[in-house]
């Protein structure tokens, strides 16, 4: 018989075990509901999932968005795969499956054409997938996992984009004009065939070069800082310069960047074309030397005229209480003066023009009051101008400065007659000498006239450039006065600006470098 201990103790072993019955049956109801949630998971899938067993590809697991994609019911499942969808053969998934069973790499493709038979007709997509190895317990490979996306609309819109770019390419290649195209900060990543004829360079070759290096010296500074300008503000950017080319020489060209930007108004990208513009160059220079020629030849005359223009002047002062004084002499003589002075200055232009293009301008500077320069100025041209309303001047501060006075004289007389010129029939004219900075002085014009439009701001001071020259019977001039004083001022260390609203009026400011 048994004693109440062995009868306790083989008690609490039956316990014992069936507590630990119920706890594996706890794990393996666990485990059958994870193992439905990741069939649940896999069978929902919107991707295309299988599992192949054995070096035969045997379909041990196929969802129902793969089973779709095939073509194939459920009936395919055990089967080998390239007897269940034999149409796979010859595309080059059978040669990647077989890679990853022997190699235990995994691969991934994108984008990668498909072709299957579905409802008896071939269909042609686009899968992104990747095959990985599964492993049993000693980490040998014994079947692939398949996961894919099909990405048909993502393919066909980038088939088409990289159509549409190598369209592009061929059209730009085409053109006679130097394209560069640059990401956002302005590194190039693309020149066109044009450029790569005319440096003679590749492509990578010209990627890899320095941007400034085929610039000319005299314009690299100047250019680069511009660039650097338009960079930093997304403007667009118009220059000229010259640019060595494949046999050693600099030839003239007009270059424009503008800004690519996308839907928010981010830049992109830029696009740079440049133009060669030297037989340009070569007829303006052309031009340059006959208007010399012709100036000089016009000099002769003119001052001729004028010296006699003012002995006759003087003989009528000498011969107040004569008859003659009844005859009107007096204000056509002075008008033929002022008819005379005006040709004197634009041969005088025309002659600084060439000596500006040959390097020859020269400055006389002496130190003199600007505020008093400003005032003979302004009298000046009240005297040649009688029909004129006013020119109102302010002296905000005394300014001195070491300069060539005939030349700055020269520049106001330019900038402020541009002013009345343009003024229309509002004729007052406001010009104010005033510090701009501690070692700067600044003469400011401001006119209420025909403005300037934004688009020709920056054009104004190029030479021969006329605004509102589609009326050119209505304003005359050659188009070098602008350009001169602003040649005249950077000569003298400072600099002209404008300011103008079209149709409202504009603000010229000349600043020079002050000696008090």
């Amino acid at each position: 018989m048994k004693n109440s201990k062995t009868e306790k103790n083989e008690t609490a072993d039956v316990a014992h075990l069936q507590a630990e019955i119920e706890r594996l049956r706890s794990c393996l109801d666990h485990e059958r509901e994870v193992n439905n949630r990741y069939k649940e998971i896999i069978h929902s899938s919107p991707s295309l999932i299988a599992f192949l067993r054995g070096e035969n590809l045997v379909i041990e697991v196929a969802n129902e968005a793969i089973l779709q994609n095939w073509g194939k019911g459920k009936s395919v499942i055990g089967k080998p795969l390239m007897k269940a969808v034999p149409e796979l053969e010859g595309q080059g998934f059978y040669e990647l499956l077989m890679k990853v069973y022997h190699t235990g790499e995994v691969v991934r493709a994108f984008e990668m054409p498909g072709e299957h038979i579905v409802n008896g007709e071939r269909k042609l997509e686009y899968f992104d997938f990747f095959y990985q190895p599964q492993r049993n317990h000693k980490g040998e490979v014994e079947g692939i996992g398949i996961i894919a996306t099909i990405v048909s609309q993502q393919a066909e819109l980038h088939q088409k984009l990289r159509e549409n770019e190598s369209k592009f390419r061929q059209m730009i290649d085409f053109m006679p004009h130097k394209i560069t195209i640059a990401d956002a900060s302005g590194k190039s990543f693309y020149y066109n065939k044009s450029w790569q004829d005319y440096t003679g360079l590749s492509m990578q070759e010209l990627i890899n070069e320095e941007k400034s290096q085929r610039m000319h010296p005299e314009e690299r500074y100047y250019i680069m800082q511009a660039v650097k300008e338009k960079l930093s503000k997304g403007t667009e950017l118009e220059v000229e310069m010259r640019i060595l080319n494949k046999d050693g020489d600099y030839k003239w060209h007009l270059t424009r960047g503008i800004p690519l930007r996308d839907e928010s108004g981010e830049i992109v990208n830029w696009v740079s074309s440049s133009t060669e513009i030297q037989k340009l160059k070569d007829e303006e220079k052309k031009k340059e030397k006959f208007l010399k020629l012709v100036s000089h030849e016009l000099k002769t005359p003119v001052t001729s005229i004028k010296g006699y223009t003012q002995l006759l002047t003087s003989i009528l002062d000498e011969n107040r209480d004569s008859k003659i004084k009844e005859v009107p002499l007096s204000s056509y003589l002075c008008r033929i003066e002022n008819e005379v002075e005006r040709q004197v200055r634009l041969i005088s232009e025309i002659l600084d023009l060439s000596r500006i293009e040959e390097n020859e301008l020269e400055f006389s500077k002496k130190k003199f009051l600007l505020n008093e320069l400003v005032e003979e100025t302004i009298q000046d041209i009240h005297f040649s101008n009688q029909d004129f309303n006013s020119i109102n001047l302010k002296n905000n501060c005394k300014c001195l400065v070491d300069a060539d006075r005939s030349r700055i004289s020269q520049v106001l007389m330019n900038i402020i007659t541009n002013a009345i010129k343009y003024s229309s029939d509002i004729k007052d004219i406001e010009v104010s000498v005033e510090k701009e900075e501690e070692h700067l002085a600044a003469v400011k014009i401001r006119d209420k006239g025909i403005g300037i439009p934004e688009n020709e701001l920056d054009k104004i001071f190029q030479r021969f450039y006329r605004v509102g020259a589609k009326n050119e019977d209505t304003y005359a001039g050659f188009g070098i006065g602008l350009f001169l004083s602003n040649e005249i001022i950077k000569r003298h260390g400072g600099s002209i600006k404008v300011e103008s609203t079209f149709g409202e009026g504009s603000e010229f400011t000349i600043s020079l470098p002050c000696t008090n």
